[in-house]
């Protein structure tokens, strides 16, 4: 991981939870990141700042091992997958509306423990918590 003072200019340290031991923990976010996110539009970086979070220290499934390359990071190795049904989303414009249907909210972690990804996508037909082909995706769930 980065030295500490390297983190604090370059990251975001945000609480997350271990989903080994549901002790609180640290995950990182590049300011970078953050700044580029937030060019894209207020809802995107409305997404960053609450539902990442949320994601981050209420999960409703951790997942760690990734098995397809689009989940990679491009610098490092990914690590876990922290899934969640937030109450809400936000337009384009930053508006609160309501969660998409049949979706769910994925934050991916590489093995620095930095949130290198966050999106949307499909949710399991069976269990809306969760993706869909979470069992091919991933190696194990954690939580």
């Amino acid at each position: 991981m980065a030295d500490t003072e390297d983190s604090r200019r370059k990251y975001l340290t945000l609480e997350a939870v271990n989903p080994v031991d549901g002790t609180a923990g640290e995950v990182l976010v590049s300011f970078d990141r953050m700044q580029a996110v937030g060019r894209r539009s207020m809802g995107h970086a409305k997404e960053c700042g609450i539902i990442v979070p949320m994601i981050l220290q209420q999960p409703s499934a951790v997942f760690e091992g990734l098995r397809q390359d689009e989940d990679e990071d491009r610098q490092g190795y990914g690590w876990r997958c922290y899934c969640g049904v937030p109450e809400h989303a936000y337009h384009f414009d930053g508006t609160e509306i309501r969660a998409y249907p049949d979706r769910v909210y994925l934050v991916f972690v590489n093995d620095e423990r930095v949130a290198y990804n966050w999106r949307w996508e499909k949710a399991d037909p069976d269990d809306p918590r969760l993706p869909r082909d979470h069992e091919s995706r991933f190696k194990k769930r954690l939580l």
